[in-house]
């Protein structure tokens, strides 16, 4: 009956992420555009800019803020496929499918993304704050790396290691099937 109860929890949980990362799917570029199309509310909402605190408001003239949106989707393109990657891996386990090579591949999926998105956050912000910063008539490029990019990082090289662990699992369950 505990097995039964575990795996129950396990399907309704997973069902429940997988909502959730596609909330997230849809929520990552609106609140991006929103934040370069409406500065003003990025206070009342609480959403970040990359730390673009001194460069992105509403003397920004629109176009401005638009050049610098293109290049912030970039990395949100990037945090969006982690989480479409998230949300296939938690309908895999909600079907039970936990070691297959798919869900394996997903998992690696979600950490490359994580990874890649911190690096190209990185760099993108030199052209947005160039962008931004031309908009107001005082050139100037600046890079940004904080506490929260070091955390990501790490976050994808667990994932990273528990998708390459969990490799390892299933192939010694296939091989210690083949003994019995």
């Amino acid at each position: 009956m505990a097995a039964a109860d575990e795996r129950s929890n396990l399907v309704w949980l997973s069902r429940a992420m997988a909502w959730l990362a596609t909330v997230g799917v849809v929520l990552t570029p609106l609140g991006d555009a929103m934040v370069y199309l409406w500065p003003g509310t990025r206070s009342g909402l609480n959403l970040d800019a990359d730390h673009m605190d001194g460069l992105l408001s509403e003397a920004v003239p629109l176009p401005y803020r638009l050049g610098a949106l293109v290049f912030s989707l970039a990395a949100a393109a990037l945090t969006m496929w982690a989480l479409w990657s998230l949300r296939r891996l938690f309908q895999h386990y909600a079907r039970g499918e936990v070691f297959t090579p798919a869900a394996l591949r997903l998992l690696n999926n979600v950490a490359v993304a994580l990874f890649a998105s911190v690096v190209v956050t990185f760099v993108m912000h030199a052209p947005i704050s160039l962008i931004l910063s031309l908009g107001i008539g005082k050139p100037q490029i600046s890079l940004d790396f904080g506490s929260a990019d070091v955390v990501t990082l790490f976050t994808a090289g667990v994932v990273l290691v528990i998708a390459r662990v969990m490799v390892e699992a299933g192939r010694i369950a296939e091989e210690n099937a083949k003994f019995v």
